[in-house]
């Protein structure tokens, strides 16, 4: 037992005297030794104590001894209890007695010793057991041992461990193989492919070894049935190292595939080498689907460890759906025995318009029989500056951004990408005489900055500047707007070095970011794709990775199901980047009353964190449209509670609200618009669907939805997990991607 004492500057004399040697000696010895003390024996009490800080007497009387002040006196008797008890009425403040009822004494009671005489407590008599060692030695003399007996029991015994431990002998290989799994995997996450394979091919190794143990006393675990335990864990670990070998292969196919594309003048060689690439990639990736679904499958019931691991892997196989998705039409897109061009928009979602963003760049990219022939960035004044024709623009951008002609910059002025890539090539047409476009893309702000986040860090050796994901959008508005005018090819130059080193480094990027990375663009709609494969196009509808409008259908046949649509669309027309400091909140009540009618109150709040009047923030010149479902009523705008009169009305497909207002900087601006559905809920059992769109480049935010039923309606089931009180949803989230919220209901 440790105690506490304080550093002096000399050491502590300690005397020990003893008349015999017995088994508390050596122990107390080395104990008092470790606290650097000067120890001192001694077979008779010496005449003079003075110059010791502590005496220790073992069997030996108390006597009367003068003492210093912090000098102490210990006395041990060892089997003298009695006479320990009896010296008790002689010792003095500084004395202790210390009696031990044997004399088989170990190391755990000498610190007992040690800390009773170092402790500051007042108790001055302590007794400790102890065995006694003549005792225990005449035990056992007196005891006979019966030798047949004990080499027929100890054969026993070592027939019985020996056959425990045969049994058992394949548990450490196996636990080598799973940690060597473990740490194979954990490498492929931080893209060390060397590592990773190194401890894939030695926990093979393990397994088999481990296997090969195992198949020798299977039957045994059979025969009592508890071989289950351990075949999980075997397949665990079989399906955990194909899983990693496959995924490795699959990588290094994919740094392939783009080291070939981005190749010139192929050899029919190296074009047959691509076909075999995509079908080894087709037939990984049917490999690591099946094994991550045996392992969902057999992951033992552990929460919440396993609940992780089956969510991660639930994760990994939408990834992989996804791919499988998309990788049949990869040679189609790579223009396989043929030519295609394709439409790349550059949408600034800092200047956000119903389609993404201001255009500021385009780009063309060609490929030639699955070789990248060619790729450039023009500036989008280049091509406006050649347009002759007067071309009609929407009435907001010419009532509200003042600009009597269309050109291609505010071409995204249609929440429908179909609709915006269908203008954008009139223009293009019109002004540089491009035509026989393939498919399209639109790219926002946050796209570039996702795709540089899996790449790191770029250098551009023409502007001598290193660009990331964190100051792209700063460099890139630099060179835009510095020394600006029409015909100005900094902005061009620019995104086309930054576009030169992203080819030159994809070789080398993290497929799998870059991989998570593109689809985040696309789940958020910061990235829009079109393509003229009809097949493909359907595909992209179906993820919402094309842009489109959606068109309100109930999600099954039924003939009480009501369709609720909502669109909030947002259009900067204030000339500036203001949507890089506005905060937009989407806050939706709906009640239900008893004869089935449905009523909304929609509240959008605006906050815009800019610091003054100054470019690129500024005032936020919003032209606002919502749209709505088509026989929708409108009963009243108001902005911070003041009623708008005159706004835009449109009954197409929807109902399109559309009004212009302006947040200045530092200041919030609340719109409210109340209206109800045309639709009733009818009697009996019947679904509520609500789908709300998210546009084009805006950014997540905050939806809040809360549904008020009257009390004669009952709510059976919710596709989404809210909070259900009463008749009331609360859904709290974020406008991420596009959602439809099902509510299916029973109306008494």
């Amino acid at each position: 037992m440790e105690f506490i004492t304080e550093t002096v500057s000399k050491k502590q004399a300690i005397l020990i005297v003893s008349q015999k040697t017995n088994a508390l000696l050596p122990i107390l010895k080395a104990e008092l030794k470790r606290y650097e003390a000067e120890i001192f024996f001694s077979s008779k009490i010496p005449k003079t104590f003075h110059a010791y800080d502590y005496c220790f007497f073992i069997n030996e009387p108390v006597f009367p001894i003068p003492v210093k002040h912090n000098q102490r006196l210990i006395f041990i008797f060892i089997k003298h209890q009695k006479q320990a008890a009896e010296q008790l009425k002689k010792i003095g403040e500084n004395t202790r007695i210390i009696s031990f009822t044997g004399d088989a004494i170990n190391k755990e009671q000498v610190d007992k010793i040690l800390w009773f005489i170092f402790s500051q407590s007042k108790e001055k008599f302590l007794t400790l057991e102890a065995f006694n060692l003549k005792k225990i030695s005449q035990s056992f003399k007196k005891k006979k041992i019966n030798w047949k007996y004990f080499l027929k029991k100890r054969f026993l015994l070592y027939g019985l461990f020996l056959i425990i431990v045969i049994h058992l002998f394949f548990i450490p290989f196996l636990t080598l193989a799973s940690f060597s799994c473990y740490q194979s995997f954990q490498a492929l996450r931080s893209e060390d492919i060397a590592k990773a394979s190194s401890r894939l091919i030695s926990g093979r190794q393990q397994l088999a070894a481990a296997n090969s143990f195992y198949q020798i006393v299977r039957p045994t675990y059979l025969l009592f049935s508890i071989a289950m335990f351990p075949d999980i864990f075997f397949d665990l670990n079989r399906q955990g190292f194909e899983l990693i070998d496959t995924t490795i292969r699959l990588r290094q196919d994919g740094q392939e595939i783009f080291r070939l594309i981005l190749k010139r003048d192929k050899s029919n060689a190296e074009k047959s080498q691509i076909d075999q690439i995509f079908n080894r990639l087709e037939n990984n990736l049917d490999k690591i689907s099946g094994n991550l679904e045996v392992l969902n499958q057999k992951l033992p019931q552990f929460p919440p460890l396993t609940t992780q691991l089956k969510n991660k892997t639930n994760t990994a196989l939408d990834y992989l759906l996804k791919i499988k998705q998309y990788l049949p039409y990869l040679p189609d897109l790579l223009a396989k025995n043929a030519e295609k061009k394709y439409l790349l928009l550059f949408a600034n979602n800092r200047e956000l318009r119903p389609g993404g963003g201001f255009i500021g760049s385009y780009g063309i990219v060609k490929f030639k029989d699955y070789t990248l022939e060619d790729f450039q960035v023009y500036d989008v004044y280049d091509a406006d500056g050649q347009l002759n024709a007067h071309i009609e623009p929407p009435r907001a951008i010419r009532d509200y951004l003042h600009q009597p002609h269309w050109f291609l910059r505010d071409s995204a002025f249609s929440p429908d990408f179909l609709e915006n890539y269908a203008q954008a090539k009139f223009f293009l047409e019109k002004e540089m005489q491009q035509t026989d476009f393939s498919g399209a893309a639109l790219l926002t702000t946050n796209t570039i900055e996702n795709i540089l986040e899996a790449f790191g860090e770029i250098y551009l050796p023409d502007f001598q500047e290193k660009v990331n994901s964190k100051n792209f959008y700063l460099k890139a508005q630099t060179y835009a707007e510095k020394n600006f005018f029409p015909g100005s090819i900094q902005k061009k130059s620019f995104l086309g070095s930054l576009s030169r080193q992203i080819l030159l480094k994809i070789e080398d990027v993290s497929l799998k970011n870059l991989a998570l990375q593109t689809k985040k663009s696309l789940d958020e709609k910061q990235l829009v794709i079109f393509s003229d494969n009809q097949s493909l196009q359907e595909v992209l509808d179906a993820s919402y990775w094309s842009g489109r409008l959606i068109k309100p259908q109930c999600v099954t046949a039924s003939e009480n199901c009501i369709v609720d649509f909502l669109f909030p669309i947002d259009a900067n027309l204030g000339v500036n980047k203001a949507n890089y400091y506005i905060y937009r909140s989407i806050n939706l009540k709906t009640n239900i009353n008893q004869e089935g009618v449905i009523s909304h109150v929609l509240d959008v709040q605006f906050k815009n964190e800019s610091q003054s009047d100054v470019f690129p923030g500024g005032h936020y010149d919003n032209y606002f449209q919502i749209y709505l479902p088509q026989d929708t009523q409108i009963k009243q705008i108001t902005k911070n509670d003041v009623l708008i009169e005159q706004f835009d009305e449109k009954n197409l497909d929807y109902k399109i609200v559309g009004f212009l207002f302006q947040v200045p900087p530092q200041q919030t601006v609340n719109i409210r618009l109340e209206y109800t559905l045309s639709q009733t809920f009818k009697k009996g059992k019947g679904l509520y669907q609500l789908i709300v769109q998210k546009q084009i480049g805006s950014n997540n935010n905050d939806l809040g939805i809360n549904f008020n039923l009257a009390k004669n309606f009952y709510i059976l089931n919710q596709n989404f997990s809210p909070l259900v009180k009463d008749n009331q949803i609360v859904y709290n989230t974020n406008l991420v991607a596009d959602k439809i919220f099902i509510n299916e209901l029973i109306k008494e």
